[in-house]
């Protein structure tokens, strides 16, 4: 490793040392970013991990210089998903709200019934698009345009078998994903 990677070549600013410190170090932090946020985000955060190195090498001393990556990652990773937490709580709250002001009114209309759909629609969707993309493709396909499953096999070119693995994994995901949201519609319609 010491021979591939000079850490004062790069902390000089040496692009092609900088170059192997990145081939050396990127498969490795991607697959601890994978394991906290899909493969969409792990790219965005372990770039960026590499861009504030570089901007900050100076400055940086460190003796393990794959633990302290390895914690910026993690770092990184845990600041998104408690972002994520946050609007998600925050979409729950106004859905609640708007919800609560539909059920107050004696005679809802079909505005505010529209309005609740979309909500909900735009909730799923963001939960949907946390899941790989075939797999999202596939339950798009089945419950957003009410495809049979066959169908949807033929227009992703794959075996049925693999859709219904698809749908599966979707909506296990699903379930504990918008768990709160489920529950939200339910005492909604409870209250009709």
């Amino acid at each position: 490793m010491n021979d591939l990677l000079n850490m004062s070549q790069v902390k000089a600013g040496d692009l092609n040392a900088f170059k192997n410190f990145f081939e050396f170090f990127y498969p490795k932090l991607m697959a601890l970013a994978c394991r906290f946020v899909n493969d969409e985000t792990a790219k965005d955060i372990v770039q960026e991990i590499f861009a504030t190195y570089w901007e900050q090498k100076e400055n940086i001393d460190a003796d393990n210089i794959l633990s302290y990556l390895f914690k910026c990652v993690q770092n990184k990773c845990l600041n998104y998903l408690k972002h994520e937490m946050i609007v998600d709580e925050a979409n729950i709250r106004i859905a609640e709200q708007r919800i609560q002001a539909i059920s107050s009114c004696p005679d809802s209309n079909d505005t505010l019934q529209n309005l609740i759909t979309r909500d909900i629609y735009e909730v799923v969707e963001s939960s949907v698009k946390k899941l790989p993309p075939r797999c999202a493709e596939a339950f798009r396909l089945c419950f957003f345009h009410d495809l049979p499953q066959k169908e949807v096999a033929v227009i992703m070119n794959i075996s049925l078998r693999t859709v219904e693995t698809h749908i599966r994994h979707a909506v296990t995901f699903l379930k504990t994903d918008l768990h709160d949201l489920l529950l939200l519609i339910l005492l909604f319609y409870a209250k009709k």
